[in-house]
């Protein structure tokens, strides 16, 4: 073992040196107590052995150097005390120091507190060793659960469909952006409006899994593929003989099964009216009984729900209940129809070739600018799940690295059957001679006038006054609320 020894004693010196040398060491003497720190601030040495009283440097203050320095605070000081250093030594051990050897030196202690510190620093190689060893195995660890994590989250943003989420157009993006800020407050209730096929359900798993995933669960009902005097029951769950035919154990509801993740009611709109006060006391108290049930429990998920219609016009026809549709609008989406996004249908394309094409091993790859031409131009009034089936039959009956427009001949043969968003083949207004006045047009002002006219024209009825102005109802409500 390397020992640097301090003393500027020359006899002491060379006495300590030369045991240390029969005892196998490798000493390395210094009389200048300065020059010695130099040297183990350059040469890693295990042990240091010096004298307290010494001029430029007493040991003391070479303890302290050695202990406040990273390279030397690990190694092993044993001080040299005479007779009046006692108290002093003893104070050292308190900062650090390792032992000490009184004058004068007796070779038996000496080789006995070299020994020891050869053992210490043995160990403390080891514990090192192991720590290093520990740091990697962690980081190796925490590598592979940050992959396996991340695999897990692309899965789960795979099969819940989340990743068919593409926001190219400013309409879309901007309903992601809103269903991430309301991932962050479970305690608000979402609704989301739009027409059939436009995403809602991967809008409402978006809410609930986020961007990073969530292991809670989502619960979804559709309420209009249950039946109305089974409803209260799926929703709510019954206890044992609650009703004839009820299980003898009793049932949870869909309320008790979503637990702390998400309970989402597609088809909101077709609850039945009788029911909706329950749920609405559910939202306001987060507490519930099961049907025939007696005990309180509690409610923790969030509510998501979504309607195709408008839930506004059939609040004020007294077919939806007011204080429950104020109640779930708190967080509001509303997703427009495909063809006011039409932005989006390239990526979209692309996203279900791809699918479609692992899915049933075909060579698809791309889209031929002439066949998203045809995609582009086309009303979509079934929306993306309109595209999404297209896609899957033109990967069903075909196969071919490039999707072309004779893939799509079944599309182009259907497209004379659609009117584009309502809109009439003639227009009852006479563009051509249509004069614009000198003074500027104040546009806004004047879509604002012709939406208020079609109001009036059919009495407020939103749906007809949609469908004349060759709208969605969805449209239309948005230009309302502007």
């Amino acid at each position: 073992m390397r020992i640097l020894i301090v003393d500027d004693n020359p006899t002491s010196l060379q006495s300590l040196s030369v045991v240390l040398s029969d005892l196998g060491h490798d000493p390395a003497p210094f009389a200048d107590p300065v020059r010695a720190l130099e040297e183990a601030l350059r040469t890693h040495y295990p042990l240091i052995i010096t004298d307290i009283r010494m001029p430029r440097m007493d040991g003391i203050t070479l303890l302290r150097k050695l202990k406040s320095t990273p390279h030397t605070e690990t190694c092993d000081v044993v001080l040299i005390t005479g007779h009046g250093d006692m108290e002093t030594a003893v104070g050292a051990l308190r900062h650090g120091a390792y032992d000490y050897l009184n004058k004068p030196i007796n070779a038996r202690e000496l080789a006995a507190v070299v020994e020891r510190s050869a053992e210490h620093q043995a160990l403390l190689l080891e514990n090192r060793d192991l720590r290093q060893n520990l740091d990697l195995r962690v980081r190796e660890v925490a590598d592979t659960l940050h992959r396996d994590l991340e695999e897990a989250r692309t899965c789960l943003r795979q099969v819940f469909g989340i990743g068919s989420v593409v926001s190219e157009s400013p309409a879309t993006e901007q309903v992601m952006n809103d269903a991430r800020m309301f991932h962050n407050d479970p305690s608000v209730p979402v609704l989301i409006e739009g027409e059939t096929g436009t995403g809602k359900e991967i809008i409402a798993r978006l809410i609930h899994f986020g961007e990073a995933g969530s292991m809670h669960p989502f619960v979804a009902i559709n309420c209009a593929a249950i039946p109305h005097e089974l409803f209260e029951s799926e929703l709510f769950g019954h206890e044992a003989g609650a009703y004839t035919g009820s299980r003898a154990g009793g049932s949870a509801g869909k309320l008790e099964l979503a637990a702390e993740g998400t309970l989402f009611l597609d088809e909101v709109a077709e609850m039945p009216l009788s029911l909706q006060p329950k749920l609405l006391r559910v939202l306001e108290d987060r507490t519930y009984y099961r049907v025939g049930g007696l005990r309180k429990r509690d409610f923790r998920a969030r509510v998501i729900c979504a309607a195709n219609r408008d839930l506004e016009e059939l609040v004020e026809r007294g077919l939806f209940r007011r204080d429950l549709y104020h109640r779930l609008k708190v967080g509001h989406l509303v997703i427009p129809p495909l063809r006011e996004r039409r932005e989006d249908i390239p990526a979209l394309a692309r996203l279900f070739l791809t699918r479609q094409a692992e899915r049933k091993r075909k060579q698809f790859t791309s889209v031929s600018p002439q066949a998203m031409d045809i995609l582009l131009r086309q009303p979509w009034p079934g929306n993306v799940r309109e595209l999404e089936n297209t896609i899957e039959r033109a990967v069903l009956i075909h196969d071919a690295p490039t999707l072309r427009p004779e893939h799509l001949t079944f599309l182009t043969e259907r497209q004379s059957a659609y009117s584009c968003a309502g809109v009439p083949k003639k227009l009852p207004l006479d563009l051509e001679n249509l004069e614009l006045p000198e003074a500027p047009l104040d546009l806004e002002a004047l879509t604002t006038a012709i939406v208020q006219k079609a109001l009036d024209r059919f009495e407020g009825n939103k749906s007809k006054a949609a469908a004349y102005l060759g709208i969605s109802r969805f449209a239309l409500h948005r230009r309302l609320q502007k």
